[in-house]
């Protein structure tokens, strides 16, 4: 809040300097509806402004896990295309997603750590979204061959996804070499488009900067930029849980192995702890000794790829974000809306996304004591209306931030000069 403070001193001093240099507010002086641009912001800038520094930030944010062998570029791309629709309905599933990549990432580096090897969280998030996979050769000798994979070379293969302690385990039975994976192999790999995300995140602090200035000069803000803001501070929070893991990877790194080394894979590893879907599907125990009937499959982009962990791991930090991402919304509780129904309908629908978290935590800590309270049934009828009421408002949200445009102050499209002056998209 001093930060905020400090910055807002700082503004309103910079609106007094542009004042005495000439620079002025410029801007319609009465409530308006669509406004076109001429000499202060018009909708259209607005609407264009928020939603490209939205999908801009959102869509760089995310780093998704390896594809499949078959994956063709369009399912790629709609697999992206659906995780950023997901980051801008329900953002706190993906935060919740990155906070536990980051969980099982600092998990394993620990571990590796302990077993006297080198290496660092970025290791250790290539391996866990899938970039390091085994392909048996009946009767091949050589464990320690290593190619980098193609479509045409895995197509028909058999291969196996492989997580941080089986690769532990390959390495200190010597099937494998200590360096056989480096930063230097995972960097040629990683297809980071640093343009898109230098114009990406210079758009949010342009974004950013711009209503902050807003607010220091008394300007108000609209709803959709303060929902903006919000969708900002998210991807803010994806880049940063999820710094370590490598982005736009793929293709993995193949190791060919011996049919004899994956067996002893099988045979001395550990299968008793709780395993993702992908890994129970695709490993029966009656097959554990026939690895050449194992088929490959990705490791996908959700909470599944994260055998072993405890259920709050994963739920605590989806309440949080989720009740975060409400209290957010509450700074418009006294913005202007075109009617009195739809400014209490927002209040309303904060009320309930700022209550659904409680009351899942209660819901859940009710369903851990079946001691306690045996009424399943209840429960879930409750957790199915709060859900019903709480994708209801979020919606709502989504769509009142345009809808409310059609009628809105003419403060919104007034402009501070010293602003626009910043280059920006």
């Amino acid at each position: 809040m001093r930060f905020i403070y400090n910055v807002t001193n700082t503004t309103k001093f910079l609106n007094q300097i542009s004042e005495e240099l000439g620079y002025q507010i410029t801007g319609p002086t009465e409530s308006v509806g669509w406004v076109n641009e001429a000499e202060f912001r018009g909708t259209l800038e607005l609407v264009w402004t928020c939603v490209f520094t939205l999908f801009a930030c959102l869509w760089a944010s995310l780093h998704l896990n390896i594809p499949g062998p078959n994956d063709t570029e369009c399912t790629k791309y709609l697999r992206k295309l659906k995780w950023t629709f997901l980051a801008v309905t329900f953002p706190e599933v993906v935060v919740s997603v990155a906070f536990v990549n980051w969980w099982d990432t600092r998990r394993d580096a620990a571990m590796m750590k302990e077993h006297g090897f080198n290496w660092d969280k970025k290791l250790c998030a290539f391996v866990r979204m899938g970039g390091v996979w085994l392909r048996g050769k009946p009767g091949s000798e050589s464990a320690t061959d290593a190619s980098l994979a193609n479509q045409e070379k895995t197509k028909g293969t058999p291969l196996i996804c492989t997580e941080t302690d089986i690769l532990r385990t390959l390495i200190q039975s010597r099937i494998l070499d200590e360096d056989c994976l480096t930063r230097r192999v995972i960097d040629e790999k990683s297809k980071s488009d640093w343009v898109v995300k230098l114009i990406a995140c210079w758009q949010a602090l342009y974004f950013g900067i711009q209503c902050i200035g807003r607010w220091g000069s008394g300007l108000p803000l609209t709803a959709l930029e303060l929902s903006t803001v919000v969708f900002t501070t998210y991807a803010l929070a994806l880049y940063l849980l999820w710094w370590h893991k490598p982005v736009d990877v793929a293709m993995p790194v193949v190791f060919d192995v011996s049919q004899q080394a994956l067996d002893h894979v099988w045979r001395h590893h550990d299968l008793s702890a709780p395993r993702s879907p992908w890994w129970t599907e695709s490993f029966a125990w009656n097959n554990l000794k026939d690895t050449t009937s194992i088929e490959i499959r990705r490791i996908p982009n959700s909470f599944s790829s994260t055998g072993g962990l405890r259920r709050d791991i994963c739920l605590y930090p989806m309440l949080l974000s989720s009740f975060l991402f409400s209290g957010l919304h509450f700074l418009a509780w006294n913005f202007d809306f075109p009617t009195k129904v739809e400014q209490d309908l927002w209040r309303l629908s904060c009320i309930i996304m700022a209550a659904e978290p409680p009351l899942s935590t209660l819901l859940y800590i009710l369903g851990s004591r079946r001691q306690w309270f045996r009424l399943d049934f209840l429960l879930n009828g409750v957790w199915l209306v709060s859900m019903i009421l709480y994708v209801a408002a979020r919606f709502y949200l989504i769509v009142e931030v345009f809808v409310c445009l059609r009628v809105m102050p003419a403060g919104c499209y007034q402009t501070v000069d010293w602003i626009g002056s910043i280059p920006h998209i």
